[in-house]
């Protein structure tokens, strides 16, 4: 009989109090991670608490993607964890990708619709601060443009793809309608992450 040889995936530690003791270790690393609750759950926090221990304990940069809350209000909401982000962009530790709504800007979507300028921006941001973790927040926010699940599905495969080419260990974060059932609200986001 033939020995099949397993090697254990490799994990990155969070570097979160009590978080990478129930997951054996951490997240995946190279891989990218869904992060799914409902509102109010603290998702945005534990994004950006991925980063900030990052930088903090292991020096390793990071960039945070938002699609909801603009790069000022994170600044400004995560202060009072004594998470100065600003000082860390200022160290070129830290970078937003900011596809946040903006004040006063229509949405007009023509045609198809796809991603590739915000992978684009991504891999630029990590390149420029030579980060090893990503955190996307949320996802929810996306999905209101792009016309069908199997566009979603599509959409969310090429970001998770150019993730893992970046080499980076990333979270996304996806909003539940409900504390039991469905894991996300699109039903497509846990096939494209761990």
């Amino acid at each position: 009989m033939k020995k099949i040889i397993t090697t254990p995936i490799s994990k990155i530690a969070t570097h979160i109090p009590g978080f990478d003791d129930i997951t054996n270790g951490g997240l995946p690393q190279g891989r990218t991670t869904l992060i799914s609750g409902s509102a109010g759950s603290a998702k945005t926090v534990f994004a950006v608490q991925f980063l900030a221990e990052g930088i903090r304990q292991a020096n390793e940069a990071g960039v945070f993607v938002t699609f909801e809350e603009s790069p000022h209000d994170i600044r400004q909401n995560m202060a009072s964890f004594s998470w100065y982000i600003q000082d860390w962009e200022r160290d070129g530790k830290w970078a937003f990708v900011d596809a946040s709504p903006q004040l006063g800007e229509e949405t007009i979507i023509t045609g198809s619709f796809d991603l590739g300028a915000l992978v684009a921006r991504i891999e630029y941001a990590v390149q420029k601060t030579k980060a090893k973790r990503v955190a996307i927040d949320s996802l929810a926010a996306i999905f209101n443009q792009l016309a069908n699940n199997g566009t979603i599905r599509h959409e969310l495969f090429r970001i998770a793809t150019a993730l893992k080419k970046m080499g980076v260990t990333a979270v996304l974060t996806s909003e539940r309608t409900q504390e039991y059932g469905e894991i996300a609200r699109y039903g497509v986001e846990e096939f494209v992450a761990d």
